[in-house]
């Protein structure tokens, strides 16, 4: 997500100090977007930097980060300018994760992973060198850094992956009562709106001769992509009854009650990288032209 974000708006040095790092796996990174008061409303967010020197000094609070515990650099956006209208004033800044300025505290979720965090920044520092593209003009940066993850982290992605030709004979076989008609419709039916998903996805990968991300269309594939996750986990866990509802105990085994707890995770797909309604809204009017 940063990667190419620095391809497209970093410096040179910017590009030479993190892309060979990012490259191999050396260093791990996490995203500063969300917070408390500012979910999908992203523009509303408040985390304050302000330069002072050679540095920023940077004091605020950001949500539902994944992996932030574990990160050595996070990229985030943060207020640089508090009277200008609100999607103004913003910037796209790197900020070193080691440091005292910076308190990591993970969030146990509903299917008893935590993988989330909470960040608090008091006095946190980053330098001036730091910041992506120009002063309080990070509102574009941060929303193509948002088309790079939407398509790909599972949405082009996908478009690579060889679809299985036994996966409905499989799904057919778990099912507890061959006699379940419904679900067993339900299952054809999941199965055939995935893999037109997958020939869209390998499509557009064919279809796009020069490489580039796709802008405001990666929605299209964000919303799809979190709607066939959840259904492929409600599907799954009905073909085995009761034991898809496994949560602990001698009478469920150690895929039950993972896939319990994979169903409850993919709850927040829909939530988690910009909501349906955000999609929609995006989709609305940028792809389709529709008024506000």
């Amino acid at each position: 997500m940063i990667g190419p974000t620095l391809l497209e708006y970093g410096t040179e040095e910017q590009k030479l100090q993190h892309l060979p790092k990012i490259a191999s796996g050396e260093v791990r990174w996490c995203q500063g977007y969300s917070e408390p008061g500012a979910g999908s409303d992203l523009a509303s967010l408040q985390t304050r930097a302000v330069l002072d020197g050679d540095q920023f000094v940077i004091n605020g609070q950001k949500i539902w980060t994944p992996g932030a515990q574990h990160a050595d650099w996070r990229f985030g956006l943060v207020r640089t300018d508090t009277k200008t209208p609100k999607h103004e004033g913003i910037s796209l800044l790197l900020l070193p994760m080691v440091q005292p300025g910076v308190t990591v505290r993970p969030i146990k979720l509903i299917n008893g992973d935590a993988f989330f965090c909470e960040t608090f920044f008091d006095d946190a520092i980053a330098r001036k060198e730091d910041l992506i593209g120009q002063l309080n003009r990070g509102w574009t940066i941060g929303k193509r850094l948002l088309q790079h993850e939407r398509s790909g982290i599972t949405t082009l992605a996908g478009g690579t992956i060889k679809p299985d030709p036994l996966a409905l004979q499989k799904l057919f076989k778990q099912v507890r009562h061959d006699t379940d008609y419904d679900l067993l419709d339900r299952i054809v039916r999941f199965e055939m709106r995935k893999r037109a998903f997958r020939l869209t996805q390998s499509r557009t990968i064919a279809e796009s001769d020069d490489g580039q991300t796709p802008g405001p269309q990666s929605s299209i594939f964000e919303l799809c992509a979190a709607n066939l996750e959840q259904e492929e986990a409600d599907v799954k866990s009905l073909t085995i009854g009761m034991n898809g509802l496994g949560w602990e105990g001698e009478g469920f085994d150690a895929s039950e009650m993972n896939m319990t707890r994979q169903w409850l995770s993919t709850k927040r797909r829909t939530i988690a990288r910009g909501t349906d309604e955000i999609q929609r809204n995006i989709i609305a009017k940028r792809v389709l032209g529709l008024p506000d």
